[in-house]
């Protein structure tokens, strides 16, 4: 069965709820305050079946100029919008903020019901009708018009076959692996807990999903217990529909109005956004206006953005077919008072304080292009914004590359923040690095040839530094260089780097382990300083055979020099020539020789005791204990007893 999600506009006292009312048999105005003083005041709402395979949910929004806002957040998501102008008033100012309201946040088809034609003579009905057509075609909205009455019953079967020609010419939404709902009310249900209701706008949602609900400032971890749409419990939703979900876990206060319930984990609140901004007149730098996204609303302060020369003057064709006819407008910053869940591409509002001009408050609208901009200006990326408001998702992929330069771009981190989905410009920029454009990294980021090139610059020069400065360490270490890198251009570009520079039949660095070097690198050789230390250091722990050389007798034997004397320990033991051995280091060879005569022992008596090793080696305590736990690492031993050796396992 398809669903859609229709809403109503119009004037206040024009009739809008009566003839939902005629229309479904239900009434919207659930409030006592609403049914005593005959307004709608909060949202209401009403399934209609018009079919086997079609069920509409109506969403009744209030009239009354005052609250606009609440109409605004109940138009949010809806296909196709029932205006309601009655014949006996014709257009009026509410009509004209709610037409412009519903076009800014992409409503493209409107069905006019002309209401309470039973109060008139058929010409000023028809003049009525004239009047409400001209408004929204001229807003850039498919409509057409129909005479009814709410009272009599006249023409509600013209207005129903209108709505289904209107569904029918209106294209299923896409559908989008993401949840995503805007609540519009909160209540609690006895012995279920908290429901929200909203518009599920995009995604299918299972009973039992985890969810997350985002406010201003705060996020909440919960699951659908329970789906109903219009009262009938389902296992599993799929958008567009209107939607009831049971929130487990979570009490009443901690979700209002304007929270988004999402499965999306990347989503965040945002203080800035950059937008494709509709605004006539031109807004000046600094206005202040009421942003309205989804159901939630805070205040704005707009920053107009130099429109790049690659876009000044486009036609309105130029512009996205889904985003058209906002051609006429420009690229703006909007900076937030207070945090707001905002995803790219989102459809906006902006409405001013003490302004009442053609469109009454509303003073614009447009598009996100980015929810969770950088810090730059603004005005340094707007080839970029403008390479996103055309939906050429290469150029935008390539610019977003660069901005991010030198620093690899994660395809991961533009989930959800961009009009143009991560899938796609992921595509594109893949598609880039295969033509050279690009260069791809592992883990789906990228990063262009120019930032990777002097990245291993960097790379090399450091690598060379650290030869020059430590000539006896086999290298730098890996995670030394990464850190150092990662300082310009983050983890990813880091690793990717390392093995790109280490890969190949020339490799321009040698990565063994956990070390990188120069594959020129000698180590002491050519180095007069290095070369004496390392002869003079080699004497001294070859002489001392099994005695051992501790780190403070090299240290002193060589001047003092304690990082010297540490470089050259641990190069002995890299390549093998002495063994650690506690804290003392040990001739290898010497150590080998021993380690034969234990085995000879061993052999012929069964059992090394302690006082065995001391008379075969002449050796203290001081060398004695860390020779024979060495040994029996090395599993020539095994300890037995209280000291007592046998062959090792």
């Amino acid at each position: 069965m398809r669903h859609v999600v229709m809403g109503t506009a119009g004037h206040v006292d024009h009739g809008k709820t009566a003839l939902v009312r005629a229309l479904t048999g239900i009434e919207t105005d659930r409030l006592p305050e609403e049914q005593r003083r005959g307004i709608t005041i909060e949202l209401g709402f009403a399934p209609w079946r018009l079919g086997e395979d079609l069920l509409v949910s109506l969403i009744d929004v209030p009239g009354h100029r005052r609250l606009v806002h609440t109409m605004i957040a109940g138009a949010a998501g809806i296909e196709l919008v029932l205006l309601v102008v009655a014949a006996d008033e014709g257009v009026m100012p509410q009509t004209r903020e709610h037409v412009a309201a519903c076009r800014l946040l992409g409503v493209r088809r409107a069905v006019v019901a002309v209401s309470k034609v039973d109060r008139v003579e058929p010409d000023l009905a028809e003049l009525a009708a004239e009047e409400a057509l001209e408004l929204v075609r001229t807003a850039g909205l498919e409509a057409e018009a129909v005479p009814c009455s709410a009272k009599t019953g006249v023409g509600l079967d013209a207005l129903r076959a209108a709505v289904l020609r209107a569904v029918a010419a209106t294209a299923p939404s896409s559908g989008h692996k993401r949840v995503r709902l805007s609540v519009d009310r909160v209540f609690t249900v006895h012995g279920a807990g908290t429901v929200v209701t909203g518009t599920l706008v995009e995604g299918k949602l299972a009973t039992g999903e985890p969810l997350r609900v985002l406010g201003a400032e705060r996020e909440l971890a919960t699951s659908a217990r329970a789906l109903h749409v219009h009262g009938e419990p389902l296992a599993e939703v799929v958008a567009p529909t209107r939607l009831a979900v049971n929130l487990a876990g979570l009490p009443l206060e901690a979700v209002a109005r304007g929270d988004v319930v999402t499965n999306d984990p990347h989503v965040r609140p945002t203080r800035v956004c950059d937008v494709w901004l509709e605004c006539d007149p031109p807004p000046r730098r600094g206005t202040e206006a009421t942003l309205f996204v989804g159901t939630a609303h805070t205040q704005a302060r707009i920053q107009p953005v130099e429109t790049p020369a690659e876009l000044a003057g486009a036609a309105e064709g130029d512009a996205p077919a889904e985003a058209a006819p906002l051609g006429g407008g420009r690229l703006a910053r909007l900076r937030l008072t207070g945090p707001l869940v905002v995803f790219g591409g989102d459809r906006f509002v902006l409405r001013g304080a003490h302004v009442d001009g053609p469109a009454g408050a509303v003073i614009g609208g447009g598009v996100v292009l980015d929810a969770v901009p950088p810090h730059e200006r603004a005005g340094k990326r707007a080839l970029l914004l403008a390479h996103l408001w055309r939906r050429d998702a290469a150029a935008a992929a390539r610019a977003l590359v660069a901005e991010q330069a030198p620093r690899a771009l994660a395809q991961a981190s533009l989930a959800s923040r961009l009009c143009i989905g991560e899938a796609e410009l992921g595509a594109a920029a893949r598609a880039a690095a295969k033509a050279g454009e690009l260069v791809a990294l592992r883990a789906g980021s990228f990063v262009t040839a120019t930032a990777l090139a002097a990245l291993e610059a960097r790379a090399l020069e450091l690598c060379t530094a650290h030869h020059l400065e430590h000539p006896l360490d086999a290298g730098m270490k890996k995670e030394t260089l990464r850190a150092a890198l990662a300082a310009v251009a983050g983890d990813e570009a880091t690793v990717e780097a390392l093995g790109r520079l280490g890969s190949g039949s020339k490799p321009r660095l040698v990565v063994v382990e956990d070390v990188v070097r120069l594959p020129t690198f000698r180590g002491a050789v050519g180095d007069a300083r290095a070369q004496a230390a390392l002869e003079r250091a080699t004497g001294l722990v070859r002489d001392a055979g099994l005695q051992g050389l501790s780190e403070n007798a090299l240290t002193e034997a060589l001047a003092g020099d304690v990082k010297q004397a540490r470089a050259l320990l641990a190069l002995f033991v890299r390549d093998k020539l002495a063994i650690r051995a506690g804290e003392l280091w040990f001739w290898a060879e010497s150590v080998a020789a021993l380690g034969r005569d234990i085995a000879a022992h061993l052999a012929h008596k069964g059992t090394l005791t302690i006082a065995d090793f001391k008379a075969m080696t002449g050796l203290g305590r001081k060398q004695t204990i860390p020779l024979l736990e060495h040994f029996d690492r090395e599993r020539l031993t095994k300890r037995v007893g209280t000291g007592d050796r046998i062959a090792g396992a």
